[in-house]
């Protein structure tokens, strides 16, 4: 706790640190190989994980969205 306490006063606007950097291993594997992504939306865990529930970035029928879904109305946004 204080590690990522000390880290977020210092520096705000870089986030929030994450204890357990690596991806789920319940990701898709292709997603695996890459990470966490531009456009990610999910949450930080107890545990200190980042838990990926949909990316903003990707069609509503990507692999990565069978787990949880995306939120009714969901539209993908292309990035330039």
């Amino acid at each position: 706790d204080t590690y990522a306490r000390l880290l977020v006063h210092a520096e705000p606007e870089r986030g929030y640190p994450l204890w357990f950097p690596e991806p789920s291993v319940r990701l898709p594997p292709a997603y695996l190989r890459e990470g966490v992504r531009i456009g990610d939306v999910g949450i930080v865990t107890p545990n200190g994980n980042f838990d990926v529930f949909f990316n903003i970035c990707l069609p509503g029928n990507h692999p990565l969205h069978h787990r949880y879904g995306v939120p009714d109305g969901f539209r993908q946004i292309a990035l330039s």
